[in-house]
């Protein structure tokens, strides 16, 4: 992504969100509710928008047979 910060950042998130949900512990501390729910909404974010990307391309997977049929 253009507006990454730190080059290999993108890299580095997809690595992080592909793994399954786990809320973060650091020190054996949990983080507070902010900063969980914060996580969370990224994650799920994260996983809409593999959806979507998938949807679509099945999308036009299925319309490409269509025209194939017709």
């Amino acid at each position: 992504m253009a507006g990454d910060a730190v080059p290999g950042q993108r890299g580095k998130y997809d690595v992080f969100f592909q793994a399954d949900f786990m809320p973060m512990i650091r020190d054996e501390q949990t983080q507070s509710a902010e900063h969980r729910a914060a996580y969370a909404g990224e994650f799920a974010a994260y996983h809409m928008g593999q959806i979507d990307k998938k949807l679509g391309r099945l999308i036009e997977l299925l319309e490409q047979n269509n025209k194939l049929q017709s």
